[in-house]
């Protein structure tokens, strides 16, 4: 999703979702409409994910201000046989696991609507920082703090699968081998300017691969 500023950010990102969307069979799905919710920009992708999982049986979100650098592996092959969810979780000054939603795998079920339904109705976020993000760690069973901590895993947070860094790669925990990475948090120009190395990374990771397949 990117209206407004954030435009620019997909124009860039979505071409490294290109490729990978090419390479692993997804359908790809931009919306550029500005939200029609009433909520900030962050909550629309609750609903936009619930839209989506009506229709398929697999749906990856990623943030328009993430990019795909190195495509050769499907996220959804990690995904286990019972695991309704997939996103990474990062060890940053706000806690020692704080599960990120710019990139998040779901997996249809009347599990995970529902957990979405409760995300949303979640209403005690709206005007918090993490917004929608805070709401999804809290009705994991962590406390949202800061800093971040376990409480008790609900039965979607024993049901979610945690990713190691390299798939969502940020500048307060990067990866040392990144497939994504991720630049919340940071002026826009900046981000601009790390999509652009990234999806410059991707083609050139292409240009020394002999197929795609």
């Amino acid at each position: 999703m990117g209206f407004g500023p954030h435009a620019d950010l997909l124009a860039v990102s979505g071409e490294t979702f290109r490729v990978y969307a090419e390479r692993h069979a997804y359908e790809l799905d931009f919306r550029t409409d500005a939200p029609s919710h009433g909520r900030g920009p962050a909550w629309e992708s609750i609903r936009i994910i619930q839209d989506l999982l009506a229709h398929y049986d697999l749906v990856l979100w990623i943030d328009a201000d993430a990019a795909v650098v190195d495509a050769s592996v499907d996220i959804a092959s990690l995904l286990g046989r019972r695991d309704l969810m997939a996103l990474s979780a990062h060890n940053t000054p706000e806690g020692a696991v704080v599960p990120n939603l710019g990139v998040w795998l779901l997996r249809a079920s009347h599990e995970t609507q529902r957990f979405l339904d409760d995300v949303w109705n979640a209403t005690e976020f709206l005007d918090h920082k993490w917004m929608e993000n805070g709401a999804v760690i809290d009705r994991l069973g962590y406390e949202v703090g800061p800093p971040v901590r376990l409480r008790a895993l609900s039965p979607m947070g024993r049901r979610t699968k945690m990713l190691t860094t390299e798939w969502n790669s940020i500048p307060a925990d990067p990866s040392p081998k990144p497939r994504i990475v991720h630049f919340p948090a940071t002026p826009m120009l900046h981000r601009l300017a790390g999509l652009k190395e990234a999806a410059a990374q991707l083609r050139v990771g292409l240009s020394a691969s002999p197929t795609i397949s």
